[in-house]
Formats: C-alpha cells, sequence, structure tokens
C-alpha cells in the first residue's frame, strides 16, 4: 500500500471521499504529519475531543485556520484566535444572546423567512436547495440577529448593499488552487466586508437600539469599554462581528444542504422522518456526525505532546479534524452509515471546551426549521444532477449547489400530507372558537393559520401557550389526538394568578392568533386492565382524553371529579355520556372528596390518576403511600412547596460535551449557570413543572425538587430538572 496522504487544500479532496481518507488516517497514522504544509494531524475521536478541551495545551493564538485567512479575515483580534482569560471575557460580551431562551424567541421569525423561501417549491418540478434555502437562510438570520432590516424592508441602498454583502462574502472563498493563499478576489473583498461592519457598528454606536450591536459597541470589560474610539479590522470587535458572520452563515448553509443531500441519497431514512417528525432533531445530529460542516480547526501545542508513539514539540501546529472523529469506528457502530434512529451519542460536530461553537443553537433550530417546512413540500424528492461542491477555506465541508427532482405528487401541487415538527415546535395557531364551559373556564378551539395538521398528540399532553405580554402557561390538551387539524385546551380564570388566564378570558377573541409551544407528556397513559381517575376542578382536562381512550379500549375504569360547585366543573355534559363511571362531586353538594375511601385499600392491578390543585394532590400522595410503586400518576402545573436544599453549600456542575465545569452557588440555578456558559438546553416554565429542561446525569446525586417526576425516577437519578433541581454531591456530572 501506498503511504497514507492527506491534503485538505488539494481541489479534489472534500468533493471525493475524504472518509476514505480519514479510516486510513486512523487506522495508519492517528498522528499524521504533513511534510509538505508542516503540521500534525489527530483524527481519532478521543485524541481530537481530549485536545479540544485541554485549552492550556493546545493553544488557539495562532488561529483556527491552516491557510491565510487565519490572518487575514479572523486577525489576532478575533475571539477564535484567543486563548483565557481574554477569549472568555470577549465571549460573554455576546453569549447572553445565544443562550437557549433567546434562541427559541427567534423561532417564529425563523420560520416566517424559511416560509417564504420554499412556498414556491410545490409549484416546481426542480429546485436547488442549496441556493434557494441553505444559503439565504443564514443570510436573512443573520441579519435579523444583527437588528438589520430582513429581505424585502431594506430601503434601495439597504438592498444594493446587503446584496453586495453576500457576493463579497462569496468572493472571500476564492482561493489559489492547491495552496494555502487567498486569491485575488477574496483579497479585494475582505477589506469590503470589514469596512461594511465597520460602518454599521458605528452606525449603532451613534443610534443605539435593542440588538447585539448595539449591546457589542456599549459593552464594558472590567469597567473598560469593549470598543475603542475608533474601530478598525483588527480591532476585537472587527474580529467578533467576522468570526459571527462567516460562522454563522457558512456553517449552517453546510448543515442544510448535506442533510437534504443526504435525504435524497437515504430514501429509507427520508421516509422514516416523514412517519415520524419527532426525529427531525435526530436526522439534524446525524447529518452533523456524517459531514460536519466544520471539517477541521487548528491549534498550537504549548508543550511537547507524545501520542500514539509520536512526540509533537511545543510550539507545533495541530490540525484537529472533527469531521475524521465523527466517522471512528472506535465511537461510533457502523460509522459510515447515515442512520437516524443511531443511539444518541456526544460528536464533535461543533466543538467543545473553550471554543464550543457559540452559535450551535442557532444553526441547530434553523436546520430544524428547514425540515419542517421544506421536507414534505418536496415529496419524494431525489438529486437531478451531480452537486457542486462550494470552493470555501480547507476548514469547511459545504454545497454550492445541490439540485432536487421533487417527488410527483409534490410537484403537481397536491398538499402535503403531514408537516414533520419536533417536539418542541412552536407554532402560530389561529383561535376558531371560544366556549365558556363553565362558570370561569373557557374552552379554546385552536387551527394552523395555513391550514395544516397540527402536531400529533397523545392522552396526557399538554403545550405552552405564548401569549405575547402576558406570561407563557402550560395547559393540558382536552380534544380528540386523532383530531390533526385543531388543539383545544381549556383556561380557568385564576384572580390571583400571573396574567395569563386573564388575558385569554378578557381579551383573546375569536380569529385571534398566538403561538403555541410543544405539544409536551410528562403524563403518560400507560396500559392497565383497571383505571382510576381523581380530578379536582380545572384538573379535569388532562383526564378527558384518557378517559376516551380507555373506554374505547374496552378498559374498567371510573372517574370522581370533584370542585367548588357544579357549575364551575367544566365538561360535565361531555361527561355525562359515560353514566355512573363518572361520580360528580361538587363540595358545596358533598363535602371533601371521601380519599379514605376512595384509596384505602390498595390495588394490584389499578393505575390512579390524579390532577387538580396541590392540596388534592398532596392528599391522593398520601393514601397511596401504600399502594403499589407506580400505581399512582399524578401532573402538576403549579409547583409543590419546594423543600429546602439538601446542601447548604454551592456545589459544581461538569458539563461532559463542552468540559466546562461551572461553580452553582446558593440563590441561583443550574439552568442559569449552564445558560450563561452557552449550554443549549430548552426551558418553559422555570419551576420544575413542565419538564422541558430535563437533562441527563452521568454522575453525582441529584437533589430532587421538582414536581414532574415519580418516586422511582428521583431513586434512579439519571436525570434531573435543572431549572429548580440541586445536588446532593459535592460535584455533578450532566450531559450537556
Amino acid at each position: 500500500m501506498t503511504a497514507v496522504e492527506y491534503d485538505p487544500f488539494a481541489p479534489d479532496f472534500y468533493p471525493s471521499d475524504p472518509f476514505a481518507v480519514y479510516r486510513r488516517m486512523r487506522d495508519e497514522a492517528p498522528v499524521y504529519r504533513s511534510g509538505r504544509w508542516g503540521w500534525y494531524a489527530l483524527t481519532r475521536f478521543d485524541d481530537v475531543r481530549a485536545a479540544i478541551t485541554d485549552a492550556d495545551t493546545f493553544r488557539s493564538f495562532e488561529g483556527m485556520d491552516i491557510d491565510d485567512s487565519r490572518l487575514a479575515h479572523v486577525p489576532p483580534g478575533s475571539i477564535g484566535s484567543m486563548d483565557n482569560p481574554r477569549h472568555d471575557q470577549v465571549r460573554r460580551v455576546v453569549q447572553p444572546y445565544f443562550v437557549p431562551r433567546r434562541i427559541a424567541d427567534m423561532e417564529a421569525g425563523i420560520r416566517d423567512v424559511v416560509r417564504k423561501l420554499v412556498a414556491s417549491f410545490p409549484a416546481r418540478g426542480s429546485v436547488d436547495l442549496a441556493q434557494e434555502l441553505a444559503w439565504p437562510m443564514p443570510f436573512d438570520v443573520f441579519f435579523h440577529l444583527m437588528g438589520l432590516p430582513g429581505r424585502g424592508d431594506e430601503t434601495p441602498e439597504q438592498q444594493r448593499r446587503r446584496l453586495q454583502l453576500e457576493q463579497w462574502t462569496h468572493d472571500l472563498k476564492d482561493r489559489i488552487p492547491g495552496t494555502p493563499h487567498l486569491g485575488p478576489r477574496a483579497k479585494e473583498a475582505t477589506g469590503k466586508v470589514q469596512q461594511y461592519f465597520i460602518d454599521v457598528l458605528n452606525e449603532r454606536r451613534a443610534l443605539h437600539r435593542d440588538d447585539l450591536m448595539t449591546r457589542m459597541v456599549t459593552a464594558e470589560i472590567d469597567g473598560e469599554p469593549f470598543v475603542s474610539d475608533e474601530i478598525t479590522p483588527v480591532s476585537e470587535i472587527s474580529g467578533l462581528m467576522m468570526i459571527l458572520f462567516l460562522g454563522g452563515v457558512e456553517s449552517t448553509a453546510g448543515l442544510v444542504g448535506t442533510l437534504f443531500r443526504l435525504l435524497s441519497q437515504n430514501p429509507d431514512q427520508r421516509a422514516l422522518l416523514l412517519r415520524d417528525p419527532s426525529l427531525v432533531p435526530a436526522a439534524v445530529e446525524e447529518a452533523l456526525r456524517w459531514a460536519t460542516p466544520l471539517q477541521l480547526t487548528a491549534r498550537t501545542t504549548a508543550r511537547e505532546v507524545t501520542l500514539h508513539g509520536v512526540t509533537m514539540p511545543a510550539g507545533s501546529r495541530v490540525v484537529l479534524v472533527p469531521g475524521a472523529a465523527n466517522r471512528d469506528e472506535r465511537r461510533f457502530p457502523d460509522p459510515d452509515r447515515f442512520d437516524i434512529t443511531r443511539e444518541p451519542g456526544r460528536h464533535v460536530g461543533f466543538g467543545e471546551g473553550v471554543h464550543g461553537c457559540l452559535g450551535a443553537p442557532m444553526a441547530r433550530l434553523e436546520a430544524r426549521i428547514a425540515l419542517e417546512e421544506a421536507l414534505p413540500l418536496l415529496g419524494e424528492f431525489t438529486l437531478d444532477g451531480p452537486s457542486t461542491f462550494y470552493p470555501s477555506s480547507p476548514n469547511m465541508y459545504v454545497w454550492k449547489n445541490v439540485p432536487l427532482a421533487l417527488g410527483p405528487a409534490t410537484a403537481a401541487g397536491s398538499p402535503p400530507p403531514v408537516r414533520p415538527a419536533a417536539r418542541e415546535t412552536e407554532i402560530v395557531v389561529r383561535v376558531v372558537a371560544k366556549e365558556q364551559v363553565a362558570d370561569g373556564v373557557v374552552a379554546l378551539t385552536l387551527a394552523g393559520v395555513d391550514g395544516a395538521p397540527l402536531p400529533a398528540w397523545r392522552p396526557g399532553a399538554h403545550a405552552d401557550l405564548v401569549l405575547g405580554r402576558a406570561p407563557t402557561r402550560q395547559y393540558s390538551l382536552c380534544g380528540d389526538p386523532a383530531d390533526t387539524g385543531t388543539w383545544r385546551l381549556a383556561v380557568l380564570r385564576e384572580p390571583a394568578g400571573r396574567g395569563g388566564s386573564a388575558h385569554v378570558h378578557d381579551e383573546l377573541a375569536t380569529g385571534d392568533t398566538v403561538r403555541v409551544r410543544g405539544p409536551r407528556n410528562n403524563f403518560p397513559l400507560a396500559c392497565s386492565p383497571r383505571y382510576l381517575f381523581v380530578a379536582g376542578g380545572i384538573g379535569i382536562t388532562a383526564l378527558l382524553p384518557m378517559i376516551a381512550a380507555v373506554d374505547a379500549a374496552g378498559a374498567d375504569w371510573r372517574l370522581v371529579y370533584g370542585g367548588r360547585r357544579r357549575a364551575s366543573m367544566a365538561f360535565l355534559v361531555e361527561l355525562a355520556r359515560y353514566g355512573d363511571r363518572v361520580q360528580v362531586r361538587p363540595q358545596d353538594e358533598t363535602g371533601l372528596l371521601d380519599l379514605d375511601a376512595l384509596l384505602g385499600e390498595p390495588r394490584e392491578d389499578t393505575l390512579v390518576y390524579c390532577c387538580g390543585p396541590e392540596p388534592l394532590l398532596a392528599a391522593v400522595e398520601q393514601r397511596c403511600a401504600a399502594w403499589p410503586e407506580d400505581a399512582l400518576r399524578v401532573e402538576r402545573f403549579a409547583p409543590r412547596p419546594l423543600s429546602d436544599p439538601q446542601r447548604v453549600e454551592g456545589f459544581t456542575v461538569e458539563l461532559a460535551r463542552s468540559g466546562l465545569t461551572l461553580q452553582v452557588p446558593l440563590g441561583r440555578s443550574v439552568l442559569e449557570v449552564v445558560e450563561d456558559a452557552g449550554a443549549a438546553v430548552l426551558s418553559s416554565c422555570a419551576e420544575g413543572t413542565c419538564g422541558t429542561c430535563e437533562t441527563r446525569v452521568l454522575a453525582g446525586e441529584p437533589d430532587h425538587r421538582d414536581s414532574v417526576l415519580d418516586d422511582r425516577e428521583r431513586r434512579a437519578g439519571d436525570c434531573m430538572m435543572i431549572c429548580v433541581s440541586r445536588s446532593c454531591s459535592e460535584h455533578l456530572v450532566l450531559d450537556l
């Protein structure tokens, strides 16, 4: 065999088969030495991850690029070319805009961008997925993030400047083939792109707005202004703007183009995705692993390092190759297979450690929305000719053109069967009916504004109602799960609440639009020959779909439904059809529920489902203490009273995927601390009731303070709700 040769500058390296080269490198030369270019390369997963998480040994001061762009595009003022402590100081300037809650707030805007881009797809026989979606989407999202005018909102002059910026961005990729040197177009465009951002930063310094650029130009670090009087191409803020722009646009374009290309080449995976939309996030992660947009990143050794018998002297340039690490058979079974059902596992598609990708949550969100919106419109699409690779730096794996031929049914204009929606999809819906169903209770019927099917759900599910100025609240879905066109939920007026229920009762009207997030199910219906349902007040909403399901299945069941007054108890007319299986117990007529008689004798073959106010839940839990484990299932929409933390001191949390160790003091939640550090964690209620922030625990003993997990799940200790739960041990390791 000839010696393995790795040359990412070769024009045909990425378009041919880089992964075959990586395979030989992992096997034959895990520490590869390039005689031509003078650097080393690491390709095995464990080696790459160890290096990117060891920022003291593998330093960043010479930049992450191995071509001339490390000096021209992201000069020393860029955070990509910084080590600590300065790196973290500069990163904290923009970090708050990239925490999950901020990113989640952008979903509706991103979805609107994508829908406009794909609107014409069904009427056509073919599309260029890269040019018509993968590239324009991240450009538009970047402009939105920075507070710049969106496409179509600009003045003619702003539109001209925007189009010119997009052209300059592509010109930046001009390279002299086979070398690390920039071509003449790239050299000319570099200064123009830098000056563009200098101009808009100076504009924002003169005219403040509530956006990221204003935060950047007004920020202070240790009491000193982040931005000096004069902004130049080598200023830290110029470098920060360039890396946010180039990294955010190109890496996302690469991920989205690759994702659709892979699905066209793997029709079985595409069909699986259409059948099970909950796999959308998994498909994004598998594409990140299979063809990582950032194929390589460079570091410089601060000391001598010996690995696999090869010694790299201090000061060596070392190329870390995530694109090879994510195909390492030592880490991933059958790594060359694209499999969206692959068991979840850590990859290094967005890096880790100090230089973990700042915009990773944004890229994941964009890719997910692109799939959710475009996939149903493309039908059984296939590649419509060869794809063209994008001429970029040797770091990146990106497609310039991905021509697709649409499936016959979709091309003919037939409506898509189902719009895929991930577990945490946020969509705009319209109130198509608002009905008073009891004193102080209104039922809302919601439908998609465009007539598309709503995300599927099962009995026990709830959704977030996002009300703008009023607080976001969780409400049980209480309609028919088989009805994919509408959702129904009921809202109790709560005079002492936070304003959400008052807004629904007094301001929300038929025809209005609202946003919903979900569905989510922490209260699933399990199989059993017998059920006892106990409802208190508005808690009946969670139980209605369960009762319908078990009745249709022929199970033995009964419902005991308590409330203050008969007139305040919702859905009595709907429940009347079940006859004496339903016992209605208004407090003013029959007193409090007789829980001792109801639950005094444990029954081996009966599941108890209870939803209602906290006093009822606590009393039912007490009566069921002697019942078989797992016999009782409860759901809370208000948190149970928090107990005192088990530890009176703070504790440390290690984020296993990013390599960070963080201090969690008293008075701050784990969620707040990890969000400040940039970890991507979805959250909603922030009080331990919705289950959105559930996080895997890899080591340590969590102090569970949530209202979601049952006793068995708490004892398992393998997950926690990080918005309220803390730690019994000095140290926790989380899968973040």
